[in-house]
This record gives structure tokens, C-alpha cells and sequence, in this order.
């Protein structure tokens, strides 16, 4: 059995607790949504009984804690896995589906937060996400209508045309086939004359989400990882040497955890949930398109999120429905005002082709952090965290939870492409909603303006 990593100093033993009796304030069962409508048969799973022994305990089954148990599991190790609701209850199975590359912060930006190396392989690591993703799709079969056609980002504003330009260039310079595209040329890629600048990026594309994530599940499933939903880790402790993690019906020993909660964190980690703000947008969707809109609208295949402050996405369903997302945030659950704002932007770029009749409406909660970044936290002696994808969860989600495998088999903190760091608790985290609020009424008012 492959070695499992060590800290190289001592550090206290701590009793962890989750004293919240939901996520959030949302139910656990599965929200309605095309994705939930249209997603592969969920694997029947049962909740964790009596006590458990696993190399590696993971919390959350979405893509990180999937992904890690899956590149865990074929390096030999036993893993549990473990998810309040079921695999995919949370972004994972509720975003657009659009697989991205790069982070939120743009390569020169990273490399002058993180200088030399660190900064080269957080770029390379933003680089080689969606690969992750489509060669894990690829080698274990996943049915979840998966196409790397390429991202298009077209332009708002005249600080977006300014930030298309260079971002181009930048990926260009660094030897990605990445494209300007104007006037007519963008106007067929996306079918709408709402754009006059954009670019293209070939490394990106798009998926079911929900089918992912439950295909995940089933391959874990396949190579031996015990996944138990729904299941909530009520306490988590470490006692001489091993971690114990509690549940209303069982428990589970194991050498190492990873917890994989996402936006969904609570209290079971101290001070993680107040290390992030959890950002609730939606997506809305349509009934099956005409076959000539479907023609018209991104007609070969690649997905589309503009530059807005308030971004807006778009794509084609698998089964030939315009999906959009984005638009607004809100910090509570209602989505209520966002959807009509979806709804304009879609009328506005494509109701010129006909008449959209909106079928679907939901959302999630997705991590943002202060700078944008997705980070890796080690709190404690072989306690392993992931969180802050900042709405670019696919594929990074998934490259994160092979990171966090490739810590565990042995790699050193120092060698791991997203840097290890404390957690550190946002100043007034209690007052996140009007912080929410605040920022999409200036965020609005800026892509008004700009």
C-alpha cells in the first residue's frame, strides 16, 4: 500500500464539531432542475452503519471529494466517502456545465502574488484543469454528454474589450491556440449580434453536471470506495494518531480526511466556513429549442460567458435547450430576482431568432474567496482541505481533488501546484449578506456605466 504523508512538526490534536442541523438552511433532497430532470440514474447508496475503517476518509461527495477518491483508489488506498445529501447534491451538480481553464485572476496577476515557481505552477495548474477533466471522462467511460469544443468569452464593455484583448495574448504567449475573434466571425461562433469582440479558448468546453458528478460516484464505486449518503459528520477528532470521524449512525477511523464540503463547509471545520462567502446564483433554461435556433445558437459547439462584472453564461443542453446562468448573486436562498434579470439578457441576445419559452429555474451556492484564488488548507496533522473554486468548479474541483490525492500518496506540501495556507476568517463574515448585496449593486452599476 502506497505510504500516506506526515506534517514534519507536531500539532494539537483537535476535537472538531458541526453543530448545524442543515446546509445552509436547505433541505438535503436532490432541487429541481434540468440537470436533475435529465441526469444518469444516481447510484443507490445507504448511510454509513456502525464503526468503519478506511486509509482515507473523505467529506463530500461532489467533484473534489470524487475526484480524489477515484485517483486514491487506483493508487490502492481504502477510502470512505461521505455526503450529507448525495454525490453532486451541491455546485457540482447545479452550475451551467461549462468547463474552463484558468482561474479567476489572470496569469500575470497570479505570478505577482506568487513569485518564481509558486506562481508558475498555480498557472500551470489552471492550465491543465479541463485536460484533467476530459481525460478522466475519457479513460473511465462517463456518460455526461461531455464536448471540449472550446470557451468563448466575449466582450461588454470597454474594460472587457481591454481584458479580451490581454488575456488573449497572455494565453497565447504562454502556447495555448487561443483566438480573437470579431464582427461577423464572433457573431456566427455565438449566434447573437450582442458582442463585437471576444476570444476563444480551446482547452474549455462543456458537460452535464449532474451526470458527471454521479458518473464520478459510480466509477468510485466500481474501484472499491465505499460511499455512504446521506451522511453527515456530526464531529471530527483526532485521537493518537488516527481521525475519528462521528455520525448520527456510525463512525469512521481512518489515517487521513479530506474534507470536500465546497460552499456547503458549516462548522465542521473551525473557521473555514468564515474563510470564504458563499454566493448563491442561478440558471435558467428553456424548452427544446426549434431545430433552426438550435442551428444558429453556438452551432459548433462551444459555450460562452461574457466579461460583466455580473457575468452571464449561455450554451446549448445535450437535448437542445438554451441554458443560462449567472447575471446576479444573492447570499439567501430566494433566486427570485435574479431569474428575471436572465431572462432579459436572453430576450435581448437571442430573442431576434424566435420566441424563448422558459421551463427551468434554480441555484446553488457556489465559494468565493478574498482573492479569487482556490485554496488548500492542511489545519491539522494529515487534515486536508479544498475549497474557493469562484464559480470555475468543474474543472478545477476536479484537478483540486487529484491534488489532494497526490498530498496524501506522499507529495510534499512544497510540490503541490495550489499552495498550501493557513485558513484565515474574512473580517464581519457575519455580515456577508449586505456585503453580497453591496457588491451586486455596484457590479451592476459598473457594467452600466463602463
Amino acid at each position: 500500500m502506497p505510504a500516506v504523508c506526515s506534517s514534519t512538526s507536531p500539532r494539537p490534536e483537535p476535537m472538531i464539531r458541526s453543530d448545524s442541523a442543515s446546509l445552509l438552511g436547505e433541505p438535503l433532497g436532490l432541487p429541481p432542475s434540468l440537470w436533475a430532470d435529465t441526469a444518469i440514474a444516481a447510484p443507490a447508496l445507504a448511510a454509513l452503519s456502525g464503526p468503519q475503517v478506511a486509509d482515507v476518509l473523505i467529506i463530500g461527495a461532489g467533484f473534489t471529494g470524487l475526484s480524489a477518491a477515484i485517483h486514491l483508489a487506483e493508487a490502492g488506498l481504502n477510502c470512505i466517502v461521505v455526503d450529507a445529501a448525495q454525490p453532486g447534491w451541491g455546485a457540482s451538480g447545479r452550475n451551467n456545465g461549462q468547463v474552463i481553464a484558468g482561474l479567476k485572476q489572470d496569469p500575470e496577476v497570479i505570478e505577482q502574488l506568487f513569485p518564481g515557481e509558486a506562481g508558475r505552477r498555480l498557472v500551470q495548474f489552471g492550465d491543465q484543469a479541463p485536460d484533467e477533466v476530459f481525460r478522466l471522462i475519457a479513460r473511465h467511460g462517463i456518460p455526461c454528454a461531455a464536448r471540449q469544443q472550446g470557451w468563448i468569452q466575449p466582450a461588454c464593455t470597454r474594460a472587457g474589450i481591454k481584458a479580451v484583448r490581454a488575456r488573449c495574448a497572455s494565453w497565447q504567449q504562454r502556447g495555448v491556440n487561443a483566438q480573437l475573434l470579431e464582427g461577423e466571425h464572433l457573431h456566427g461562433l455565438l449566434g447573437t449580434r450582442g458582442y463585437s469582440l471576444g476570444w476563444i479558448d480551446p482547452r474549455g468546453g462543456s458537460l452535464q453536471p449532474l451526470s458527471y458528478a454521479r458518473g464520478l460516484a459510480h466509477v468510485a464505486l466500481q474501484l472499491g470506495v465505499r460511499i455512504h449518503a446521506p451522511t453527515k459528520v456530526d464531529t471530527l477528532r483526532s485521537e493518537q494518531g488516527k481521525w475519528l470521524a462521528s455520525t448520527a449512525t456510525g463512525q469512521v477511523s481512518s489515517q487521513q480526511v479530506i474534507v470536500a464540503t465546497g460552499a456547503y463547509a458549516e462548522q465542521l471545520v473551525p473557521g473555514l466556513r468564515t474563510s470564504f462567502v458563499p454566493v448563491r446564483t442561478a440558471q435558467i433554461a428553456t424548452e427544446p429549442l426549434p431545430a433552426a435556433m438550435q442551428a444558429a445558437i453556438l452551432p459548433l459547439g462551444q459555450v460562452a460567458s461574457d466579461t460583466r462584472q455580473l457575468l452571464t453564461s449561455f450554451r446549448l443542453s445535450p437535448d437542445g435547450r438554451l441554458v443560462m446562468g449567472g447575471s446576479g448573486a444573492t447570499a439567501g436562498l430566494d433566486h427570485s430576482r435574479i431569474v428575471p434579470s436572465l431572462q432579459r439578457v436572453g430576450e435581448q441576445l437571442f430573442g431576434p431568432l424566435g420566441r424563448l419559452q422558459w421551463a427551468y429555474q434554480w441555484s446553488g451556492y457556489f465559494a468565493v474567496t478574498t482573492d479569487h484564488l482556490p485554496h488548500v488548507h492542511e489545519p491539522a496533522r494529515q487534515l486536508h482541505i479544498a475549497v474557493g473554486c469562484n464559480g470555475r468548479g468543474i474543472a478545477i474541483s476536479t484537478a483540486l481533488g487529484k491534488q489532494l490525492a497526490n498530498r496524501v500518496l506522499g507529495l510534499s506540501a512544497d510540490e503541490l501546484q495550489v499552495p498550501v495556507s493557513s485558513i484565515k476568517s474574512i473580517a464581519f463574515h457575519r455580515l456577508r449578506g449586505l456585503g453580497v448585496r453591496a457588491a451586486t449593486f455596484y457590479k451592476r452599476l459598473q457594467d452600466r456605466l463602463d
